[in-house]
This record gives C-alpha cells, sequence and structure tokens, in this order.
C-alpha cells in the first residue's frame, strides 16, 4: 500500500482551511463546507487541515454520514469520545445528548413542544465542545448523506459556533440535487463554502508522479491518464498505481479486476459488505456463514487490493464508489437475496443503527411489510428522541411502502402537530378518516391528536368537533382540550367548569395507574388550564393549582410540565404585586437545566416587566431583547414578536424612539404574528407620546390598544390596563364607563392595573372637590405600588399634575422626590414633567444639566445633561469623579457614558474626546 499522496493543486483551499484552524486557537470560531463530487478530495483536504490543530494538542472530533446511517449518526460518532469519559456532565446536556447515544444517560429522554429539539441538541453539543478546551474542532462528514435532523443540527452549529470559539468543518457532495436541508446551509451566509474543482492536468500529472515513487509517467500514457481520470484526484491515484495505460478505463472495470483477484470466498465478504453497507466482522460472518478469522482475512485481502482502507476505529470503503461499482456487479436475485439475509443480522443485533440499515435492506428484498413495520418503529424512537424531522421523513417512506396506512397516519398527525405543521397534520389525519379504515381506539386517538393540532393553530371549534368525534367525552385528554379550546375561544365561565372536570378525571386516571408518567402530565395539562382560567378572577387558587402541578411534575420526574407550571406561577406572584417572583427564576433556572427553553425564555420576558416595574425601562430593555433574541434562536417566531413588541414599548419609555420603531417593525414583520401584537402595536407610539407628556396623543394610542383586548375573556392581563383608565381619566375627564368596565374586568386581579384605576379614582374625586376621598384613594394606590417604585413614579405623576390642577393634597414634596430619582437615572424628560408640574405648583427647582448642547451633537440627540459628562470625561476624571462633581451615582454616570459611546459611534472614552471641541459652551 501506498503512503498518502502530498496535496496537489488545493494550495488556495487548504491555506484559507488552515488559518481558520488557527483562528479557532485564538477564540474565532466559525464554520466551513467543502463540497465537490465523489473522489474530489473533500476529506483528504479536512483531514490536512486538523492535523495542524491536532499537532497543537487541540481536541479534533470527527463523525461520519453514512448511506442509511440512522439519525445524528455523524454527530454521535464525533462526540462518542468525549461521552465516554464525561461520567456526570451536567444537567442541561444528559437529556440532550441522551438522543444521540440512547442509554448513555439513565431516566426517560423529554423534548418540549414548539422548541425544535435539534436546536436543544445544538445547546448541549456546544456546552460538551466548549468543555473540549480552546480552539476545538468539530468535523462532520460526508453530509449528503445525513438525516434531516443532522442537517438542522449542523445548520444550528454553524450559526453559534462564532461565539463559541468553535471550528465546524463539514463536507458534502455537490453532483447531485441536495436536500432542501443541505441547501440552505450551503446557502447560509455564516457558513464559508469551500467548493473543490477537478484538477488540471499539471496537477494530475504531480499527483501521478507521486504514486509511482516521483517517477513521472512516460507523455503518451500522461495523455491517457488525464483523459480517463478527467481530473478526479481519486482516478488520478487507482489508475495511475495499476500501471497507467494498460488500466481499465472506468472505475467500474477497475473494481471489477480487483474483485475477481480476490478468491470466492473473499469476494463473497466483499460483496455482502457491500450491501451491508461498511464491513461489520460479526455481520458479515453471520451473513456468509463463514468464520469470524476467515472474514478478517478477507477484508485484508480487500484491503490490500484497494477497496478497503484502515480508519480508526475500523474498514472503510476507499471511496463510496467503490462501494458503489460493487454493486453495480452483482445480479438483482443475488442482491435482493444478500439484502434480506443481512436485514435479519442487523435486527436480530437491534441497534438503532441496524433498524434504520434493515429498514432499507427490506426495500431492496421485495418486503415491504417488514419494511413498513421498521420505518414505524425508526420514527416511534426517533420521536422519542427528539428528531421530530427525522420521524417525519420516516413516516413518509413508511406511506410510501402502502402498508400499515392506519398506523403511519395515527404516527404522522401527532409529528406534524408537535412540529407545528398543523395544515399538514389535519391534511394527513382528514385523509385517513375520510377513507374509512380508522376504527376504534385507532380513530379516537386520531380524532384527539387532530384536536390538538386545532388547539395549537388557534382554531377552537375544530378543536371542539375532533373531541366530539373522537368519542371519548369521559377521556381527562378530551375534557383538557375542551376547557383548552373555550378558554382560548374566551368562554370563560364553560372553560371553568371543563377545567374542574378534567382535572377530575386526570385525578382519577392517575390514582388507578399511580406511576403513569401519561397520566401525570395529563392532570399537569388539567392543573395548567384550570389555573390559567382561575387567573381571571382568583390568583390564591390559580397559584394553588400551579403549586400542586410543580409538585406532581417533579413527582414524576417532568421536568418540561415542572418548568411550564413554575412559569405560569411566577407570572401569577407578578399579577399579585411582587417584584421578586421567585417562581421565574426557578422556571428559567430548571428550564436550562432540562432543556424545557420555551417557558425559561418566556420567564425571562416576563422579569424585564418585573425590572421595568422596579427599576425603570432601562433595567427591562437587556432582558427583553435578549429574550426576543433567544426566542429567534430556538424558532419560536411568535414568541419572538410579542418579545419585540414588549421592548420596543420599553425602548419609547426609555426615550430610545429609533430603537423603538425599528424593534415594532421587527415584531409585525413576523410571520404568523399573535393578536397581542396586532392589537398592542399603539401602545409604542402612547408611550412615546406619554414620556413627551403629550396626554391626548398617548391616550388615543394606548386606548387603540388597550381596548380591544377588553370584550376577550382570556386576553392577557397585561399591565397597562391601569395606565390605559388613567390617562382615558385624565383627557376624557371622569369616563365612568370605562372606569365601570375595567373594575368588572379580569385584568383588576393585576396589582398595577387595580392600583391605575385606584388613581383613576382619585383625580374623578379631586375634580368633583371631594378632596379628602383623593387623598385617601391616592394613598390606597400609593401603598399598593410601593414595590414597584419606577412603576409608580409614572402612574403617581400624572395624579399629581391633576392635583395640582384641582388644588388636592400635598403634591410638592413628592414631586421633589420624583424628581431627584429621574434625574439621578437620567430620565431627562421625566425630570422635565416634574420640573414643570413643581413651577405650576408655585415650587420651582433650579433646572439640573442646562448646559448648551451644539447642533452636531443635538442631532445624535445628546442632552445637556450627557454633555456636562461628556467634558469631564474628556478631562480624564473616572466615573466616580464625575459622579461627586454633578451630586449623581456612579451608576448613572456609568449610564450616560454609554449612552454617549452609542450615539457619537466612539469606540471608548479616548475617541470621546473629538468631540468635546464642538461640546464647550460658547
Amino acid at each position: 500500500m501506498h503512503p498518502p499522496s502530498p496535496m496537489v493543486g488545493r494550495a488556495a483551499e487548504l491555506a484559507l482551511l488552515r488559518a481558520r484552524v488557527d483562528a479557532a486557537g485564538r477564540g474565532e470560531g466559525g464554520a466551513v463546507l467543502v463540497t465537490g463530487e465523489a473522489g474530489i478530495g473533500k476529506s483528504r483536504l479536512v483531514a490536512e487541515a486538523t492535523a495542524r490543530a491536532a499537532a497543537a494538542g487541540r481536541t479534533v472530533l470527527v463523525g461520519c454520514a453514512v448511506d442509511g446511517g440512522g439519525t445524528f449518526r455523524a454527530v454521535a460518532e464525533a462526540l462518542a469520545g468525549p461521552l465516554r469519559v464525561l461520567r456526570d456532565p451536567a444537567p442541561p446536556l444528559r437529556a440532550a445528548l441522551a438522543r444521540l447515544v440512547p442509554g448513555w444517560a439513565s431516566g426517560p429522554v423529554e423534548w418540549e413542544p414548539q422548541v425544535d429539539p435539534a436546536v436543544l441538541l445544538g445547546e448541549a453539543v456546544l456546552a460538551l465542545l466548549h468543555g473540549a478546551g480552546p480552539g476545538c474542532v468539530l468535523v462532520l462528514e460526508d453530509l449528503h448523506w445525513a438525516d434531516v435532523d443532522t442537517l438542522r443540527l449542523a445548520g444550528y452549529l454553524a450559526r453559534a459556533v462564532p461565539a463559541a470559539g468553535v471550528l465546524l468543518l463539514l463536507t458534502a457532495r455537490d453532483d447531485g440535487l441536495p436536500a432542501p436541508e443541505l441547501a440552505r446551509l450551503t446557502a447560509d451566509p455564516g457558513v464559508r463554502t469551500v467548493p473543490l474543482h477537478r484538477l488540471e492536468p499539471a496537477s494530475v500529472a504531480a499527483l501521478a508522479a507521486s504514486r509511482r515513487g516521483g517517477a513521472a509517467l512516460p507523455a503518451p500514457a500522461l495523455r491517457a491518464l488525464v483523459a480517463r481520470a478527467d481530473g478526479l484526484p481519486l482516478l488520478v491515484e487507482e489508475l495511475a498505481e495499476d500501471g497507467g495505460p494498460d488500466v481499465p478505463p472506468s472505475l467500474a472495470a477497475l473494481v471489477a479486476a480487483r474483485l475477481a483477484a480476490l478468491g470466492p470466498a473473499e469476494r463473497a465478504v466483499v460483496t455482502a459488505a457491500a450491501v451491508a453497507g461498511d464491513p461489520d466482522v460479526p455481520v458479515l460472518a453471520a451473513v456468509t456463514g463463514t468464520a469470524d478469522a476467515a472474514v478478517v482475512a478477507a477484508l485484508r485481502a480487500a484491503t490490500e487490493r484497494g477497496l478497503l482502507r484502515p480508519e480508526p476505529g475500523g474498514l472503510r470503503w476507499r471511496h463510496a464508489l467503490t462501494r458503489e461499482a460493487v454493486l453495480a456487479g452483482l445480479l438483482a436475485p443475488e442482491r435482493a437475496l444478500l439484502a434480506a439475509r443481512t436485514a435479519e443480522v442487523l435486527e436480530a443485533r437491534g441497534s438503532a443503527d441496524d433498524h434504520a440499515l434493515a429498514a432499507d435492506l427490506h426495500l431492496v428484498a421485495g418486503r415491504p411489510d417488514r419494511a413498513a413495520d421498521a420505518f414505524l418503529g425508526l420514527a416511534r424512537a426517533d420521536t422519542a428522541r427528539g428528531a421530530l424531522h427525522s420521524a417525519v421523513a420516516l413516516l413518509s417512506r413508511a406511506a410510501a411502502t402502502g402498508r400499515r396506512p392506519v398506523a403511519v397516519a395515527v404516527e404522522r398527525v401527532g409529528v406534524l402537530s408537535r412540529l407545528g405543521r398543523v395544515v399538514e397534520a389535519r391534511a394527513v389525519g382528514s385523509a385517513a378518516l375520510r377513507d374509512g379504515t380508522v376504527t376504534g381506539d385507532d380513530h379516537a386517538e386520531l380524532c384527539l391528536l387532530l384536536a390538538r393540532a386545532a388547539v395549537g393553530a388557534g382554531e377552537w371549534a375544530a378543536a371542539e368537533e375532533y373531541v366530539a368525534r373522537a368519542g371519548r367525552p369521559a377521556d381527562p385528554r378530551s375534557l383538557v382540550l375542551r376547557a383548552d379550546a373555550a378558554y382560548g375561544a374566551g368562554d370563560a365561565g364553560r372553560s371553568t367548569g371543563l377545567a374542574a372536570a378534567a382535572v377530575h378525571a386526570a385525578e382519577t386516571a392517575l390514582a388507578a395507574r399511580p406511576g403513569s408518567a401519561q397520566a401525570a402530565a395529563t392532570l399537569c395539562e388539567a392543573l395548567g388550564v384550570a389555573a390559567r382560567r382561575a387567573m381571571v378572577d382568583d390568583l390564591d387558587r390559580a397559584s394553588m393549582l400551579l403549586r400542586r402541578a410543580v409538585q406532581i411534575a417533579g413527582e414524576h420526574g417532568l421536568a418540561p410540565w415542572e418548568v411550564e407550571a413554575l412559569f405560569h406561577l411566577g407570572a401569577a406572584e407578578l399579577m399579585a404585586g411582587d417584584p421578586v417572583a421567585p417562581s421565574l427564576a426557578a422556571a428559567r433556572e430548571l428550564g436550562s437545566r432540562t432543556g424545557a427553553l420555551l417557558p425559561a425564555v418566556q420567564a425571562r420576558l416576563l422579569s424585564a416587566e418585573a425590572a421595568l416595574h422596579v427599576d425603570g425601562p432601562r433595567a427591562g430593555l437587556p432582558r427583553a431583547r435578549e429574550a426576543g433574541e433567544e426566542a429567534g434562536r430556538l424558532g419560536l417566531t411568535r414568541l419572538q414578536a410579542m418579545a419585540e413588541l414588549v421592548s420596543a414599548g420599553l425602548a419609547a419609555l426609555a426615550d430610545e424612539p429609533l430603537q423603538a420603531g425599528a424593534l415594532l417593525a421587527a415584531a409585525r414583520g413576523r410571520a404568523a404574528v399573535p393578536r397581542e401584537v396586532e392589537t398592542l402595536h399603539p401602545m409604542v407610539d402612547g408611550l412615546t407620546a406619554l414620556l413627551d407628556h403629550d396626554l391626548p396623543r398617548a391616550a388615543r394610542s394606548v386606548d387603540a390598544g388597550v381596548s380591544a383586548l377588553m370584550p376577550h375573556g382570556s386576553a392577557a392581563s397585561t399591565g397597562f390596563f391601569g395606565l390605559w383608565i388613567l390617562l382615558r381619566t385624565l383627557v376624557a375627564d371622569r369616563d365612568a364607563e370605562a372606569r365601570a368596565a375595567l373594575r368588572a374586568h379580569h385584568a383588576v386581579v393585576t396589582r398595577v392595573n387595580r392600583a391605575g384605576l385606584t388613581y383613576a379614582e382619585a383625580v374623578v374625586a379631586g375634580r368633583e372637590g371631594r378632596a379628602d376621598d383623593a387623598v385617601r384613594l391616592f394613598a390606597g394606590a400609593d401603598a399598593a405600588l410601593a414595590r414597584l417604585p419606577w412603576w409608580n413614579r409614572l402612574l403617581r405623576s400624572l395624579v399629581l399634575e391633576a392635583a395640582v390642577a384641582d388644588g388636592w393634597g400635598d403634591p410638592v414634596p413628592l414631586l421633589r422626590a420624583d424628581l431627584a430619582e429621574h434625574e439621578r437615572a437620567g430620565a431627562d424628560k421625566l425630570a422635565r414633567t416634574c420640573r414643570d408640574l413643581l413651577r405650576r405648583a408655585g415650587s420651582p427647582t433650579r433646572r439640573r444639566g442646562a448646559t448648551h448642547v451644539p447642533a452636531a451633537l443635538r442631532a445624535r440627540g445628546v442632552t445637556s445633561r450627557e454633555v456636562d459628562v461628556l467634558a469631564l470625561v474628556a478631562g480624564g476624571l473616572s466615573n466616580a469623579e464625575v459622579a461627586d462633581r454633578l451630586f449623581v451615582s456612579p451608576r448613572t454616570v456609568e449610564t450616560h457614558v454609554a449612552h454617549l459611546l452609542a450615539k457619537t459611534g466612539a469606540a471608548d472614552r479616548t475617541q470621546l474626546r473629538a468631540w468635546v471641541g464642538p461640546a464647550r459652551p460658547g
């Protein structure tokens, strides 16, 4: 056997890959996809590049997809080594990584609806790669054979590795129609594609000489080699090695000649290996009836003849084309017989990869029933592992056999629904119901699955219809689905009764089967529906139901349900006025540990609202934006839109109108925009107007948003209802009808909304001359919002304006205290409103930060207070020294400096000095 040939004709490509390897060593990750036809040298190029990383002591992990190799095969192979030594991984990795190697982690593997499992697995793989050391290189080869979920995982990793300092090297053929996921990967702007082309004649000559010990081919032989190899490095090596012009003109003939050089028993082993895929000694021994030692001897002979090549951990075909040439030499009956034997042996051994290959072999052997059963089993296993896209592909293959139509339809509806492909799910299920072949329990199961799909699509009437067709009215799942549909449709009263019945039925089912995870999950779901309904008017009851769901989920190891219940419990805590909301933090922590990322992101978004109420919009905005970015990364488009809407509102309150506009446009441009985004988007303009103290415009915009939610019984109890009624009362002069409507609405279960309503009633009492009532009502609302100081100051300033105008209470001390807080936080517009009110109350105050703002800085939105900070920073003062000069906190100075850097485009404090000249007064 010849040693590896030197790289010929690939200098530029090799230099690029080596540069990316070196960059990864410096913490600059990235993704590179090497493409080209079979035999072009993709693997060889990657091996040359990664040798550089290995020589530097960095971790290089290599996995290869194979034809029919099963789900996540390439990634599982690459990570097999780290998984073996990782005895006790961090909890976030355990469940997700168990999908790569079933049985590696103890306990059941759970996946989370609405979150693509490839994303969850991607996060776990990134954490594992991070632990493999700096500059880690992950190589995934032959992705043209990879399953859909592996390709989605590779796509996610490609977008995430730059920030992780990991280099992802991928290879795939481009000589054929690529799978859609592979095409998306190729088109991804974050993936650098390196196409390999055929060699020029000079490079062919150099490569041929290297295979002949440096001896150049004679001119006639070289011309023949150039013509026959056609620039393909694999054929150049093969043909040059066999003697130039005397070798057969095609690879098929070359392989046939090498097979002919083997003995009959050796040929039998090699042809069986071609049918089986990779050479596997126990499988080949069982298929051919040959002793293991004889199989090994046959494989050695095939290796010496250049049909196979040794690799760490086993043997591989010299190239995929070599195996294909062997298969082409088999008669159809011969191949069918070998396929049948091999499938039986693989199924008896029983690994996931074995079953995947056996399913294809059953088709080759002409056994469609066995193939359908195998595809169904693989799809169910992939569903349990969270490989839902691969499960869909397998079920499509099962359907193509024409066998087991009922079982295939039931599985397809379930998986498509979980992927959010509701239209497809309903089409598949409806077709199965129409043909009349689905009966009994299968019929009921299919109808309930279709009902769940309808709930997911917000089609409440259709959900009720499917539940009725299921004919299982006492089934806890039927009651849960009906309660969910009634709640979604806004029928709060009916939802309450159905939810109570669902809880009772689920409790009975769990009592009959106390160890059943399915029964426990149904009870958790029923408790969740009942709790959401109770939040309308009884937070204490809702919290009790949710705590019970947390307990049951924890007892039965149902982490996603536990996180879900904790999230809703945290929402109830916020509604009750607890700014700490400990259950929200618990939901984020448990969700991050267990991979239940949807409620974890929702909890982060709610924590942004809590931060707004306590510390203001600049505290909440980063959390809301992080939630939106994370939702986008997870493919949760509806939640991403909601997070962007919340972020836009916070940006408006933070006096960042351009940022608010961009975020609102992003939210409204998302696919399948939630009702809340379409309804509440005018709120952003309303909050901008509120900050400018344009109350008529603020009232119109906020009213356009919030009032549309009033009739809907299940609408979220947004904390802006209290602001809405206060603005309407101030602008519409008392507006008793609106206050009465809110008083009867479920939104007042939320403390901030109740307080806003009470503030509005204080305004009305003051206008009617009932000063004592106004003071009393004001004090009650003020006390209710004591733990939410920023939101309290915002609402209170509106009420204090009415107090100044109508002459009740003692607004001046409160206005002075609020002014000090606004100035400390750098909230210039709110501070200006306080100063204006103090002047109207006959107690003017010196305006701080009144320095002239030059036109160049004013055009960039720089405030007078920021000009003061800029002058002192440019003079070399630290934040603490600036704070001491301006009588503010260092944190406030830090905020001003950050704003200056953003508004001027300066990279650091040194560059800020360039703006000092035009900033100086005069």
